[in-house]
C-alpha cells in the first residue's frame, strides 16, 4: 500500500468516527406549551411534574394545573405554601390560617381552618392523609373527606414532606430536622446543634432522605442514621435533586456550579455556569441532567456532568421551579413570567422523542471508612468517574460517547494491517 493510500485511508477512519460522535450527540430542546400566570406580575414557584410527564403543578403566586396537552389546565389561588401528591391527582394549598385540598379538575373537597398561619403543608400519596402545621406549632392530619385524624403541638415546621410509603412525616423545624409517624408520634429527633436545614428531599424509593440549607448537605436513612453531612459547595446551594434510588444527586449553588455526586457525598464532576443555577432536575436513573441558571439558560448534561445541548430563555430561571420526567425526556421550568413544558430530542436518530436520550454508565463509589472531608474554599477540582464494566440494562440506543472507540481501536487495526504488508 503507498504512503498516499495509507494516508487517506487513516484520514477517512478519523472522519468517520468524528461524524459519528458529532451525530449521535445533535440534541436540541423544543417548546412544547408555554403558560403564563392567571394573573399578570404573578410569579411560579415550587415546581411538580408526575413521573408520566401526565400533569404539572407550580405553586406561587397562584397555582396553576395543567395537563401537558394542556386540554385541562386551573388554578389562580395562591400557593406559596403547597404540595401536590406524586400521582398529580391531589394539591393542598394554604391561604392565610386556612388549608385546602383539591382533586386533579379543581374541584375543593375541603377547607380547615388551624389555630394559626398555616407554615408547612404535605398530601401523602393517593390523599391517604394531608398534614397541616401553623405558626402556633399545630400539626394536623386529615384524611381525604376533611375529617381530622391526628392532631400535635409541638415546634413550628418551616418544611414538611412525607415518604412515598406514606409511614413518615419528615419536618425541618426551627431547632432541626423531626421524624414523626403518620399519627404524629414523634420517632426521632436529630440531636445536632446549629441545623441549617431548609428543604427535604426523599428518594422516591424511600430509602434516602437528603436536606439542605446553607451549604450544607446532609443525608440520613428512614430511621434517622446520618448517613454524611459536608459543606459540599463554596457558597449557598439553591436547588438539590436526586435518582430514584438516592445513588446519584445534583447540586446547584451559587458559587457558579452544578456538581455531580454519589451516594456517600463524593463530588464526581463539577460543571460551571455563567451565574447561579437556581434549579437542578434529574431523570430517574440519574442519566440526564438539567439546570436552571440565573441568567435565562437551561443546560442538559449527561451523567459524566458533560453539557449535551441548552436552550436560552429571556428571563432568569426562577429557584427550585425545574422539573423533569421520570425518563428524561420532559422537562418544566418557570421563568419570571412563564411556565414551560420542554421535550427533549435527539435530532441524529429516527426514534420517538419519548425514548430515552442518554444511555452511561452509573457512579460507581467505594463505600466510605472515614468522615468526609469538607469542601475547601478553593475551586473544585473535576474528579474522574470510575467505569463499570456493564451499562445500564435499557432497550434504548448507546450512549453517544460509545462512539469514540472506533477511533483507537480503528487506527490500531490499520496500522497492523499496514505493517503486515510491509
Amino acid at each position: 500500500m503507498s504512503t498516499g493510500t495509507r494516508i487517506l485511508v487513516l484520514s477517512s477512519l478519523f472522519i468517520l468516527a468524528a461524524s459519528l460522535v458529532g451525530n449521535a450527540a445533535a440534541m436540541s430542546i423544543g417548546i412544547d406549551w408555554k403558560q403564563s400566570p392567571y394573573l399578570p406580575e404573578s410569579v411560579f414557584s415550587g415546581v411538580t411534574i408526575t413521573p408520566d410527564a401526565s400533569i404539572a403543578f407550580a405553586g406561587g403566586s397562584q397555582i396553576l394545573v395543567r395537563n401537558w396537552n394542556g386540554s385541562m389546565r386551573w388554578g389562580g389561588q395562591p400557593g406559596f405554601i403547597t404540595s401536590m401528591s406524586p400521582d398529580g391527582e391531589w394539591i393542598v394549598t394554604s391561604n392565610g390560617v386556612t388549608a385546602t385540598l383539591y382533586n386533579r379538575s379543581g374541584q375543593e373537597m375541603w377547607s380547615r381552618s388551624m389555630g394559626g398561619a398555616v407554615s408547612a403543608v404535605a398530601v401523602a400519596p393517593k390523599a391517604v392523609f394531608v398534614v397541616t402545621a401553623d405558626e402556633m406549632g399545630n400539626w394536623i392530619t386529615w384524611n381525604r373527606n376533611g375529617e381530622l385524624l391526628h392532631r400535635n403541638k409541638t415546634e413550628i415546621a418551616k418544611r414538611l414532606a412525607i415518604a412515598p410509603a406514606g409511614n413518615l412525616i419528615v419536618a425541618a423545624t426551627e431547632n432541626g430536622l423531626r421524624y414523626y409517624s403518620s399519627t404524629l408520634t414523634p420517632l426521632w429527633t436529630d440531636p445536632r446543634e446549629g441545623s441549617l436545614d431548609e428543604h427535604i428531599i426523599i428518594s422516591t424509593d424511600g430509602s434516602t432522605i437528603l436536606t439542605y440549607g446553607g451549604r450544607r448537605l446532609s443525608s440520613l436513612t428512614p430511621e434517622g442514621e446520618l448517613n454524611w453531612q459536608v459543606d459540599v459547595s463554596t457558597a449557598a446551594i439553591n436547588d438539590v435533586a436526586c435518582s430514584q434510588d438516592g445513588s446519584f444527586i445534583v447540586v446547584g449553588s451559587q458559587d457558579n456550579a452544578v456538581r455531580g455526586l454519589d451516594r456517600y457525598g463524593k463530588i464526581h464532576w463539577t460543571f460551571k455556569t455563567a451565574q447561579w443555577p437556581n434549579a437542578v432536575a434529574t431523570s430517574a436513573n440519574g442519566v440526564v441532567v438539567a439546570a436552571g441558571v440565573n441568567d435565562g439558560s437551561v443546560i442538559i448534561l449527561d451523567h459524566h456532568g458533560k453539557e449535551q445541548t441548552r436552550k436560552q430563555f429571556d428571563q432568569r430561571i426562577q429557584p427550585r421551579t425545574l422539573v423533569m420526567n421520570r425518563d428524561g425526556t420532559k422537562v418544566v421550568v418557570a421563568d419570571q413570567r412563564y411556565l414551560y413544558g420542554l421535550s427533549l430530542h435527539d435530532d441524529s436518530a429516527s426514534e420517538t422523542p419519548d425514548e430515552m436520550i442518554f444511555v452511561a454508565t452509573p457512579l460507581n463509589p467505594v463505600p466510605r471508612t472515614t468522615e468526609p472531608t469538607p469542601v475547601p474554599t478553593t475551586a473544585i477540582p473535576e474528579v474522574t468517574m470510575p467505569e463499570e464494566a456493564q451499562p445500564i440494562p435499557v432497550t434504548t440506543k448507546s450512549s453517544p460517547s460509545g462512539a469514540w472507540v472506533l477511533l483507537p481501536a480503528g487506527a490500531g487495526a490499520l496500522w497492523l494491517a499496514v505493517r503486515g504488508r510491509s
